[in-house]
């Protein structure tokens, strides 16, 4: 066997027509296309200047394996469990997949044939004449995502030479160069002025896409046939896949993982993706299939250590078995964890500086079948959350932490108690600290302010600029006037967790950059409660600039003592 090759355009039309398609195996698309990801933009400048774009590994096979199409109308709120098609369709009939390269032909197939986010792509007919910077790359031939509007708005403005057309129209034309250039140029004389050298960058342009997208055999290809006998066995296939893929940044350590397991659990995709829509609560959080197949072998007394190897062999079959089995029981502690933190008043990614600290807990309700549920369990459960991650307890090497807790855990809780102490007794052995000291409100502002707030009793009236109702911290003596040459003050006093406060809307309105003594009057009219809300020093004398760095320390102090009352265990 050897390698093969294909113009871009017949692996086009081969993917419209569902003979190049894709193995359950695949993840799902990655590659991005916005202000801040140019990986489309950079993959097809490239492409038009005659950069190699590497090579492909197909497989040939009449197995009965779950296959995908490739997407023609992405969005990114889709769900991959839409690209399945009907396995009775493909069963026994000989049909090509791709197991190397899957996001290039992707981004191809959408730029030439579909949209994304209901946009298509266009080039830019002008570029090309000399070098742009985009982002951190230097690019020559300008691409991008537009709908029919939007190009056309682009075209000439603000004195700019250029002029969008969508990419299909030449790259997909059965018309000739000539052609094409003839019907573009009529077009373009009937909207702009056509002059200088224009004309003949169009027709350069034309001749450079038609060139590399429909003439020249770029796409190079290693088929792996199963038909003739030598390739046969499936798992020989996918160790393949994953040797391919494993060199790369494409896979994560988890899509190797579920190479394995979606090998015999076909529903494992569309099962993850639906616990971590659920979990992420629209980008509050950032929870990944990573952290799921983690906690899936935490929870089953696999050991925290994430390894590939624990899904290969004997005992790896074993494994996903067990995870197989046990999913529905993982997915109620999964939601028990959800329900937690809410009751928590954790509420987004920012409260939240690590996600292998929920492990423990939802160990802990995977083993008692997620019954607890008892008051003094759940405050006590939600004191040593909070400290544990204000004291950065699973930072650094946190699968050995994990499996201490979770040995706490199997030797010493129960139904109505969580082993905060045994646990904590364990992180002490390790070297870290468990304790409130006074060092512990300067660690995680947002987590300390947090708990200010929510366990003073108060609701902030918020108006986040962060996802998932995360507000925003603004600073009680503005930043800009203690800076300034009338006062200049250090910025480790600035900066400091005593001149921090959340910023509600109310406060957004009247505060500005105005001094305390200034606006805190205003404030009390709406909030009349404020001093005691956001634990300010009532003296107005402390309000005073003057006085800036006595206000931060008996703020601290206030701070520190509310926090030492807060992260206190139930008996």
């Amino acid at each position: 066997m050897k390698y093969e090759s294909m113009t871009i355009r017949k692996a086009v039309q081969m993917m419209d027509e569902k003979r190049l398609l894709l193995p359950h195996i695949q993840r799902p698309f990655v590659w991005k296309q916005d202000r801040t990801h140019n990986q489309v933009k950079k993959f097809f400048d490239s492409v038009l200047r005659g950069y190699p774009f590497g090579t492909f590994l197909f497989w040939i096979t009449r197995d009965d394996i779950q296959v995908r199409r490739f997407v023609d109308d992405y969005s990114e709120d889709m769900n991959v469990k839409q690209t399945y098609l009907k396995s009775s369709e493909y069963k026994e009939k000989e049909k090509t997949l791709v197991l190397d390269g899957q996001q290039r032909l992707q981004t191809l197939y959408m730029a030439l044939k579909g949209t994304y986010n209901g946009k298509e792509m266009y080039f830019d007919i002008f570029s090309g004449k000399e070098v742009f910077q985009d982002g951190k790359d230097e690019l020559r031939y300008d691409f991008d995502y537009f709908t029919q509007d939007e190009a056309r708005e682009c075209n000439g403005r603000n004195g700019e030479e250029a002029y969008w057309v969508p990419l299909k129209e030449i790259a997909m034309s059965d018309d000739n160069a000539f052609a094409i250039q003839k019907k573009l140029l009529n077009k373009m004389r009937g909207e702009i002025e056509v002059e200088g050298d224009m004309e003949e960058r169009v027709q350069q342009n034309v001749a450079q896409v038609k060139n590399m997208f429909d003439e020249l055999p770029l796409i190079y290809y290693y088929p792996i046939d199963s038909t003739t006998g030598k390739f046969t066995d499936y798992n020989e296939v996918l160790e393949i896949f994953i040797r391919t893929n494993s060199g790369g940044t494409i896979l994560s350590k988890s899509d190797l993982m579920f190479s394995f397991i979606k090998l015999n659990w076909v529903d494992a995709e569309e099962e993850f993706e639906d616990l971590i829509n659920s979990l992420n609560k629209n980008g509050a959080f950032y929870f990944d299939k990573d952290f799921v197949l983690k906690t899936a072998l935490v929870v089953l007394e696999k050991g925290a250590r994430y390894q590939v190897e624990k899904f290969k062999g004997s005992e790896g079959e074993k494994n996903l078995v067990a995870v197989r089995d046990n999913w529905q029981r993982t997915l109620k502690s999964f939601r028990f964890l959800a329900d937690f933190l809410a009751y928590a008043q954790i509420t987004s990614d920012t409260l939240l500086p690590s996600y292998n600290a929920l492990i423990p807990i939802i160990y802990y309700a995977y083993l008692h079948n997620c019954r607890p549920n008892s008051p003094r369990l759940k405050h006590n459960m939600r004191v040593w959350l909070y400290k544990t991650l204000l004291n950065a307890n699973f930072s650094g090497q946190s699968d050995t932490v994990i499996d201490g807790c979770v040995n706490a855990i199997r030797n010493h809780s129960s139904i109505d108690y969580f082993p905060h102490a045994e646990i904590e007794a364990y992180i002490k052995s390790k070297g870290r600290t468990a304790e409130v000291d006074s060092d512990i409100i300067d660690r995680n502002s947002y987590i300390v302010l947090n708990l200010v707030y929510l366990f003073n009793n108060q609701i902030v009236n918020f108006q986040p600029r962060l996802n998932g109702n995360a507000p925003e911290i603004d600073h009680i003596f503005p930043r800009s006037k203690m800076r300034s040459v009338s006062y200049r003050y250090p910025s480790h006093l600035i900066n400091n967790i005593g001149n921090y406060m959340f910023l509600e809307s109310s406060l957004n309105k009247s505060k500005t950059n105005a001094l305390p003594e200034e606006y805190f009057l205003e404030v009390l009219k709406d909030i009349p409660d404020f001093y005691q809300r956001y634990l300010i020093p009532k003296d107005p004398q402390l309000h005073k600039p003057a006085n800036f760095k006595e206000f931060v320390d008996a703020r601290r102090r206030m701070i520190f003592e509310t926090i030492k009352k807060v992260l206190v265990y139930q008996g």
